[in-house]
């Protein structure tokens, strides 16, 4: 488990050179889809870094402020298939490597 804090640019940054010392290439990120919300600020800065990079399969899932079971049960299948492990902060960050 990792936990990183904050929510400017710099940290996705930071993150990135953490997911590349360790090999993870498989990111999930999920968090709030309120674009208004502190955990959207938090997340956007990771879209922008991972979403670009051809080294990572990133995928950012977003949930509405009171998801449905089904719904969480949806999120928690695509982050089981995707990923072996994840990080709590404001939102959900998900990741594995590929060896």
């Amino acid at each position: 488990m990792v936990r990183i804090a904050g929510s400017f640019a710099g940290i996705a940054q930071s993150f990135k050179l953490v997911a590349g010392y360790h090999g993870w290439t498989h990111i999930v990120l999920v968090s709030d889809d309120d674009t208004n919300k502190f955990c959207w600020y938090g997340a956007k800065p990771f879209d922008d870094v991972f979403g670009c990079d051809e080294t990572y399969t990133f995928t950012w899932l977003k949930l509405g402020s009171k998801p449905t079971d089904k719904q969480l049960d949806d999120v928690l299948h695509q982050i089981q298939s995707r990923t072996r492990g994840f990080l709590f902060y404001y939102f959900i960050l998900s990741f594995s490597r590929t060896n």
